[in-house]
């Protein structure tokens, strides 16, 4: 819709009478402020213009000091921040631009298939590799250790002198350790 020009320039006028107007009646007022507090503003200058005097060395060796160390310092902090950051920012952005596409039903589908399969080759590979190194430091002419053989039965009937079996008294005795 478009405006009639009489209308914006009834606007115009409204704001300029009301300018005016207002400017008339807050001139005065003004005017006597200002000369009301100008002695209070004199004074507290007179009054603080040897503490100020006093602590400008002191400003100024802070304000060199700020320039010198501390904002180089926060400089690198941030450039550090920064580039220890870029991972993180770099997911953050994959993943909300993730989360748009979910949100607009747009979601992308992922292949995880094809990763799964490059990582059971890859074992494949690294078990059979380990294998033929196991196979080759191995001599090859392997023999099993040999099974203890049985002691032969005894005739003999337990006597005082000669201790029966474990099995007839019950009781066995712990073999003595090896050296």
């Amino acid at each position: 819709m478009l405006r009639r020009t009489p209308d914006v320039d009834v606007t115009r006028d409204r704001l300029v009478d009301t300018w005016e107007t207002t400017r008339d009646a807050l001139s005065p007022r003004l005017v006597a402020a200002r000369e009301a507090v100008t002695p209070y503003v004199d004074e507290a200058r007179t009054r603080l213009t040897p503490a100020v005097e006093r602590l400008a060395p002191a400003v100024d060796d802070a304000r060199e000091t700020l320039r010198t160390k501390i904002v180089p310092a926060v400089v690198s902090a941030a450039e550090s921040a920064r580039h220890n950051s870029a991972p993180a920012r770099t997911e953050a952005k994959q993943r909300a631009s993730e989360a748009l596409l979910v949100l607009r039903g747009q979601q992308t589908k992922r292949r995880r298939w094809p990763m799964a399969l490059v990582c059971l080759i890859g074992g494949a590979a690294l078990g059979a590799y380990a294998g033929m190194r196991k196979a080759a430091a191995q001599p090859t002419g392997y023999t099993p250790a040999p099974f203890p053989a049985a002691q032969p039965p005894t005739n003999e009937a337990p006597t005082a002198e000669t201790p029966a079996t474990p099995s007839a008294t019950g009781v066995s005795k712990p073999a003595k350790p090896s050296r």
